[in-house]
């Protein structure tokens, strides 16, 4: 069974998308803060880490790049209610196969598009 991370301090949104990937079969393990997050990665392997950009005081995009060049294979999806993709990735966008943005609100069509186009390492997707 695939498992996922959600990091997110907004207690609805986390809970909201605990219940989206549960439906999708995944194990879910939630997080508040970057601090949680990495206690989580340091005792578990996981697929799939959600992050978003603002966990009260810590960057969300500096938890995918800790991991990124950890080399432990996780894939990110980087939620953001106030940037967009280019101001969030640079040019990591355009090439990273580990990395997608969604921008909130979302739709769950677009959060089921940037999943599958990770598990399938496709293009990077245009959710924005």
């Amino acid at each position: 069974m695939p498992s996922v991370l959600i990091v997110e301090d907004h207690q609805a949104v986390r809970e909201a998308l605990t219940e989206v990937f549960l439906g999708w079969g995944y194990t879910v393990t939630p997080a508040v803060t970057m601090d949680d997050a990495m206690a989580h990665i340091r005792t578990g392997h996981f697929e799939l880490v959600i992050t978003d950009m603002d966990l009260g005081g810590s960057d969300g995009l500096e938890l995918a790049r800790l991991l990124g060049n950890s080399g432990s294979g996780e894939k990110f999806i980087v939620l953001s209610g106030r940037h967009d993709a280019k101001e969030v990735f640079g040019n990591q966008f355009a090439t990273g196969n580990r990395l997608r943005h969604l921008r909130k609100p979302f739709l769950l069509s677009q959060l089921q598009a940037a999943v599958a186009q990770l598990q399938n390492d496709g293009p990077p997707a245009r959710t924005d």
